[in-house]
């Protein structure tokens, strides 16, 4: 109900939520309407008249709570910036004219447009229904002050996390949908409802804060947009079926408005909330977690924080573009090496970015990358440098830093004037929010500087305006005028002549994205540019070329369509062996993976014959990514370039994919082997084949030994002796399986030769296995291999083996120990009664082996497990009251009686074996140096219901095998033939043919109940170590 007593009468659908269409008078409950109204709701429906009126927007309310630091005036906030010299921080607008800003974008009258999102809401919320989101216009004045007008556009929105504005409306992104609201004539009133242009962007249960968000119009004409890998998705137009999405699983997508198409760009990163393009189109994003800075290469699959990737032959991922992090990952970000503080950046969390191209900064700043650091409340700076066949982002002094303890910048961009614009949520606690969403509170500020950056043009820019937007020193001109341009706008040919003449590199490429706009870019002016002198030329002509070109989903998967005629397959192959830029071998290596299969191994031969690029950082796996459907469809293709190429990392995957295929293609297996062995002289090649068959036989049982194979032990060095027998226990060699067993005894041998002796006589599961583990039982560095032996050996009497030296065990073993009887029902009941006769303290038992002891489903393990260990899972309520109950007993004077030492051995005890902080620790769990850890709010959440939000790739994965174990863990590798899970006392591989169910389970692998386990006094101290300095 309004102010004014008016009620909402009718509501529709439109994908994101129920919105109010009209309002009727009250009479006793709801709006009785006559046949009047019933038409003029029914005129408002056809028109599509949705805008929710200004009296039942819903006023936000403050979720968070009140305490700490007061919120700053505004005018205080922009005062206390500092900035470069001539640098100067206005207010442009706050709250209440502005609330929450998440995105913006501009519009080519140059008015400022700002996504404002009010149902954003912390974890136990994740989105209030009862709130709603926005887009405001703001019309901003030719000073330094505030905006002159403001005008709401449309309310009633959902989830909105992005705006653009272009192609006749507005561009929303809502997920788990992207919508489009019709403004043709550009009066600021919506001709329509909000079409749904596409959906499948999935907002995760657990990590909802990395959903869909982005928008922004890229060089080539699509709408280009980001995702976290945490909301993994299938987006596609409404009515697309499930098989003929591509899959999203973090990363960079892209829509055609035209062709009404899809893509998914570039694959993996945490949670990419920013990104560029440079003068020459190159785009780059940042990230937040597990690396900052990416150059956006199409069909790339970049390194993410855990979890792996769909495609089964995709074994390693790129990492991040630039040489540093923003933080001391050995340390902490607040102590660096030289003692100078924050001087590493401020933290993992990065938000915002922009490339400064003729903007009114300092000269020194022109062309670095600039973005949000949220934890250091300033703006990083990356200076990007051409290295090999990419970029690499080097580490520039902070450039601003707000004075506002409550500054949570969003996002920064170039306006029209050359001034920086800057929105900023404005809220206390970290990035998720666990303290509440403070929605009354925004700003917008305006970071202007004293460098002339070109003719203030008028606006809305006209035909007459080409040429000085073609050469204007600030890219926001052309931007904007060349996403509203129009068949007429401008002369097609002058276009064309301005492409291929000898102005500045700049100038011909703005031409040319002038002509992809107007769809006129087509082979007549792009194969020219294949023989232009400058690079940059050269790689847009590439690009262009193969733009209609069907690409690869994240599988590998490529819909039948269009490719290159012979004579551009044929130029494409001469390019990649001689083109001396590695910008265009690397634009070629994406081509890959737009070809149909039959085409991939010309251009990937030629592109890997190039010796120069054996150490590049991107070519030798973006040239893998585009072979890997060819393992299933032509492995012989890959058994020859494995041979062929002087690039030892695809040498070693090929190798390693054909193994996980050996048994559907022995053929493919036999010819790399006997190729590797009659070419004599190779050693470096041979030792990649051997590694590569060794990674890919690692958890197998037996494989069909190649043909071949004999030459190439013949031919193997003594180096490469102990990959050898391994390789000879998988095929059924009992030589080799008999020098294992001794090198397994041999107290003389190197401890990790005796370690890989035992895993390979493991994986072929020896008759004799049980008395071989039995026998190194009490070797410290080999109890944990045997007893993974012992798990699969399938004797009865092996867990009360375990159990009767269980006291023996140092905490290692102990805790390899109970992931083994925990494996079993029989071994579970048998610790369980152990337990409860006081043989092993009920303390050593976690809810983690709980959990997985309970998973078997047994009814007497059950009963035993609820009577000795207790609720394997606390309920939701009796969590939430013991947190606020911590809460108020953590008080800042308590936290700072911590002793950080003893915190130091709490947490080497509790979390160390999953967590790395400060440089020691494990890799199960996400890193904890870089993240929120100096706030309370951050850490305690996590260690009273590790389970409440978890991402999709923390979550447990319990995997019942076919010979009756029950083993849970993470996945840490998904392979053709094998499953390999992350615990707690490091991986396990198993081949798929034994396992009988795999399941998802709810819960985290952190344990639950550790609050309890240290007690008070010990959770004081690790607060105390965790949100310290590592000192």
């Amino acid at each position: 109900m309004g102010d004014d007593g008016m009620v909402v009468g009718w509501e529709a659908s439109l994908g994101m939520g129920r919105v109010p269409l009209m309002r009727g008078r009250r009479e006793g409950g709801w709006a009785v309407m006559g046949w009047e109204m019933k038409r003029r709701v029914l005129m408002l429906v056809v028109v599509g008249m949705v805008r929710v009126m200004a009296g039942d927007f819903p006023e936000p309310v403050d979720s968070e709570r009140v305490g700490g630091v007061p919120l700053m005036g505004a005018e205080e906030a922009a005062a206390a910036w500092q900035v470069p010299a001539g640098c100067r921080v206005t207010v442009v607008a706050s709250e209440p004219e502005v609330r929450n800003p998440i995105a913006m974008s501009w519009d080519g009258r140059g008015r400022l447009w700002v996504a404002e999102n009010f149902t954003y809401a912390e974890p136990a919320v994740r989105f209030d229904e009862r709130q709603r989101d926005r887009v405001v216009i703001f019309e901003l004045g030719k000073d330094e002050g505030r905006a002159k007008g403001r005008k709401v556009f449309v309310d009633g929105l959902r989830r909105l996390t992005s705006v653009e504005t272009g192609r006749g409306g507005v561009w929303l992104m809502c997920p788990p949908e992207l919508l489009f609201v019709p403004d043709a004539d550009g009066d600021d009133v919506p001709d329509g409802p909000p079409v749904t242009v596409l959906d499948g962007f999935t907002v995760a249960q657990g990590n909802y804060h990395n959903f869909a968000n982005g928008l922004r119009w890229g060089p080539d004409g699509w709408l280009y947009g980001r995702c976290g890998h945490s909301c993994p998705g299938k987006p596609g137009v409404p009515g697309t079926p499930e098989g003929k999405r591509p899959g999203l699983e973090g990363g960079i997508w892209r829509y055609h408005p035209e062709r009404k198409t899809v893509e998914v760009l570039a694959h993996g990163t945490t949670n990419p909330w920013g990104h560029d393009w440079d003068a020459h189109g190159e785009m780059f994003f940042i990230n937040t977690v597990n690396g900052h800075l990416w150059h956006m290469i199409p069909g790339a699959h970049f390194l993410e924080s855990f979890g792996t990737d769909p495609n089964p032959y995709v074994y390693e991922r790129l990492d991040m573009h630039a040489d540093h992090w923003h933080f001391d990952r050995g340390k902490g970000w607040q102590q660096s090496r030289d003692g100078k503080a924050n001087e590493l950046g401020g933290g993992h969390a990065h938000v915002g970015m922009m490339i400064c191209q003729g903007s009114s900064w300092p000269e020194a700043m022109e062309g670095k990358l600039v973005t949000f650091n949220m934890h250091g409340r300033r703006v990083n700076v990356e200076r990007l440098e051409r290295e090999g066949s990419g970029y690499v982002g080097r580490h520039e002094p902070d450039v601003l830093l707000s004075g506002d303890p409550w500054f949570r910048g969003m996002d920064l961009s170039t306006g029209p004037d050359g001034a920086v614009y800057v929105i900023d949520w404005s809220d206390t606690g970290e990035c998720h929010d666990h303290t509440g969403v403070h929605r009354n509170s925004g700003r917008i500020y305006r970071v202007g500087g004293e460098r002339e950056c070109g003719e203030v043009l008028n606006l809305p820019l006209g035909k007459a305006d080409a040429e000085m937007v073609l050469r204007h020193a600030n890219p926001w001109y052309e931007r904007r005028w060349r996403e509203q341009l129009r068949a007429g706008d401008v002369s097609e040919d002058w276009l064309r002549g301005k492409v291929s003449g000898s102005g500045p590199v700049v100038e011909r490429l703005r031409a040319l994205w002038a002509l992809q706009a107007l769809g006129k870019a087509g082979e007549d002016v792009l194969m020219p540019l294949l023989e232009a002198e400058d690079e940059h030329l050269r790689v847009w002509a590439v690009r262009l070329l193969s733009d209609g070109w069907p690409m690869d989903d994240i599988v590998g998967r490529r819909e039948a369509g269009p490719g290159p005629g012979v004579a551009l397959e044929e130029k494409l192959v001469r390019m990649a062996a001689g083109d001396a830029s590695g910008l265009v071998r690397l634009a070629l290596a994406s081509v890959l993976q737009r070809l149909p299969a039959a085409s991939r191994g010309k251009l990937a031969a030629a592109l890997a014959g190039r010796a120069e690029d054996a150490g590049d950082h991107n070519l030798p796996a973006m040239v893998w990514y585009g072979l890997t459907p060819l393992v299933a469809s032509d492995p012989e293709t890959v058994a020859d370039l494995a041979v062929g190429t002087r690039w030892e990392r695809l040498t070693r995957w090929a190798a390693r994919a054909l193994m996980d295929r050996a048994e559907n293609a022995p053929g493919a297996l036999a010819r790399l082997v006997s190729k590797v062995a009659a070419a004599g002289g190779g050693e470096e090649r041979r030792r990649a084949v051997l590694e590569g068959l060794v990674e890919g036989s690692r958890g197998r049982r037996r494989v069909a030994k190649p043909e071949g194979w004999e030459l190439l032990v013949r031919a193997a060095g003594a180096g490469e002796a102990e990959m050898v027998r391994r390789l000879e226990s998988v095929f059924g060699e009992g030589v080799a399986l008999e020098e294992l067993r001794v090198l397994v005894k041999d107290g003389r041998a190197a401890m990790g030769a005796r370690r890989q002796a035992l895993a390979s006589l493991n994986d072929a599961r020896v008759g004799d296995l049980r008395e071989i583990c039995v026998s190194v039982l009490g070797v410290r560095e080999l109890a944990g291999e045997a007893m993974r032996g012992l798990a699969a050996s399938g004797d009865a009497a092996a867990g009360g083996e375990v159990l009767g030296k269980f006291r023996g065990f140092d905490a290692e073993g102990k805790a390899a120990a109970l992931e083994m009887i925990g494996s079993r029902v029989e071994w579970s009941v048998a610790l369980l009664e152990a337990v409860r006769a006081g043989k092993v303290p009920r303390g050593v038992v976690s809810s983690y082996h709980a959990r997985q002891m309970a998973a078997h489903g047994d009814e007497r393990l059950g009963k035993l497990l609820a009577e000795v260990w207790g609720e394997v899972r606390g309920r939701p309520e009796e969590k939430r009251k013991r947190l606020e109950a911590l809460r108020g007993e953590l008080t800042a004077e308590r936290l700072a009686k911590g002793d950080a030492g003893r915190g130091k051995a709490v947490f080497r005890v509790h979390c160390g074996a999953c967590h790395t902080l400060f440089g020691e620790g494990g890799k199960a769990g996400p890193e904890l140096t870089g993240s929120g850890r100096r706030q309370l709010d951050y850490v305690l959440p996590n260690l009273v219901d590790p389970s409440g939000e978890v991402g999709a790739d923390y979550r447990l994965v319990v995997v019942r095998m076919k010979d009756g174990r029950v083993l849970s863990g993470i996945p840490a590798a998904r392979g053709e033939q094998t499953l390999t899970l992350r615990q707690i006392t490091g991986d396990v591989t198993v081949e798929r043919r034994e396992i009988e169910k795999e399941e998802v389970a709810a819960d985290s692998m952190m344990p639950e109940g550790l609050v309890e386990a240290m007690g008070v006094e010990g959770l004081v101290d690790l607060l105390r170590y965790v949100m310290g300095d590592g000192d």
